[in-house]
């Protein structure tokens, strides 16, 4: 009986001791991102969304309504008086009721799933009609899937707005649910971008479980044109065959910039065969950029070729997107690459970390450019000019709150409201409370 213990023991510390499996961290990694979103601004974010939701909301004897109507009247009203094209805030007396209705329904904020309420589409509908529609926008069997269509369009819209940008993003990501997508290329696309913000904040394994999905798909669907994606990365003068052969290049890079972050050997060998697969699929195009140059010169460096390396660092030392320290970094690399020294130009200035750095410059530079509402208008979807408004109203929203609520700003906020006189007085009592 001893003996059988022992070696139960002896079993169970080996297996605590093993390597982690694929599916052991990708499990990891969505507790990590359900962390990673849980901060104030996207609180608040989640708040104002979920007051323009519940206008559309058909039963009022909803218990989740019940807990969450007064507030949601207030902050619909305020977003009302917002111009959704403007730059201008709001007022600090309208900012800080709002926020005083943020404070008081926080908690439920952060308990409540907001997909329990009627779409965003239907919610700006009834804000901006000023009546409820009379039947559900989409019978319950589809509510799932247009919801997460919204969440998709609205990771890729707001990535690219000043204001909100990736954590929002990160947090539309989180609520969306590709498997309820039919396989097209907006999932692909979406999936894309949901590994590109994934890799941004070191989720690595769930980067590489979308990416995968995707080489996958596009292997077993060469032929489907992909408009989309040809706007996204600016490649116009593609066709659609080398649109789909640079697409697949793009997801085997980044896919191989997450096995390169991860910790076990077979995920760097892994990584070195993704690498090789992009530059099959650029130099099949004929394509150079910093992605290009950069994987060159890691390879090279890799394989201890260090001579072949030298052009490609050149290039990267002349790219606009990096700065003056950074090409410093570029020339000293070069500098251990004449002296034969592949070993400390990969364990020096030119390591995984600077890999990555290059990868990020690249995709924010060239996300800088998509202009999504007329991108999603010239393709047709429905309510984007209402989307895209609403978006601008929470951003000015969010933006105004968060100007008048911080400690350095609060004691200029109660100097406006008392120049305006005792009547906003009466109404600011309790709001710094």
């Amino acid at each position: 009986m001893k003996k059988l213990i022992l070696f139960g023991t002896i079993l169970f510390f080996t297996a605590c001791s093993g390597e982690k499996t694929d599916q052991l961290l990708l499990e990891l990694d969505k507790k990590k991102l359900a962390e990673n979103i849980n901060y104030d601004k996207i609180t608040f974010y989640k708040f104002a969304k979920i007051a323009v939701r519940s206008t559309a909301v058909q039963d009022t004897t909803q218990p989740e309504y019940q807990k969450f109507s007064k507030q949601a009247q207030s902050v619909v009203k305020t977003l009302n008086s917002i111009n959704g094209h403007s730059k201008e805030n709001i007022s600090v007396i309208e900012a800080l009721m709002v926020y005083k209705e943020y404070r008081s329904v926080k908690q439920f904020v952060k308990e409540t799933d907001e997909d329990v309420f009627p779409l965003l589409t239907e919610g700006f509908i009834t804000m901006n009609s000023g009546t409820k529609m009379p039947n559900p926008f989409f019978k319950d069997s589809d509510k799932a899937y247009y919801q997460n269509i919204e969440h998709a369009i609205l990771s890729m819209a707001v990535l690219t707005t000043r204001d909100l940008g990736q954590p929002f993003a990160l947090y539309e990501c989180y609520k969306t649910q590709p498997e309820l997508l039919d396989d097209c290329e907006i999932k692909t696309l979406l999936e894309f971008v949901r590994g590109f913000l994934f890799f941004g904040n070191n989720l690595f394994y769930l980067s590489e479980d979308g990416l995968s999905r995707n080489i996958k798909w596009l292997d077993k669907n060469e032929k489907i044109p992909l408009p989309y994606t040809k706007s996204f990365f600016g490649w116009g003068n593609l066709n659609d065959e080398q649109t789909h052969l640079a697409f697949h290049g793009m997801n085997y890079i980044f896919r191989g910039f997450d096995r390169m972050r991860m910790e076990r050997k077979i995920d760097e060998e892994r990584s070195l065969e993704d690498f090789e697969a992009f530059l099959t699929d650029m130099n099949k195009l004929g394509i150079q950029n910093e992605l290009v140059w950069g994987i060159t010169a890691y390879l090279n460096l890799k394989k201890e070729k260090p001579e072949k390396s030298l052009p490609a660092l050149e290039k990267l030392s002349q790219s606009p997107l990096f700065s003056n320290s950074e090409r410093e970094a570029l020339q000293q690399t070069m500098v251990y690459v004449k002296d034969r020294k592949s070993d400390k130009a990969l364990t020096g200035v030119y390591d995984k970390a600077f890999i990555g750095k290059i990868a990020t410059k690249y995709m924010i530079a060239l996300l800088a450019k998509v202009n999504w509402e007329k991108l999603m208008k010239d393709q047709g979807v429905p309510y984007t000019k209402e989307v895209f408004a609403g978006i601008n109203k929470f951003k000015t929203l969010s933006n105004s709150v968060s100007e008048y609520t911080q400690p350095s700003t609060i004691e200029k906020g109660k100097k406006e409201i008392g120049k305006k006189g005792s009547e906003l007085l009466e109404k600011a009592k309790g709001l710094w409370n």
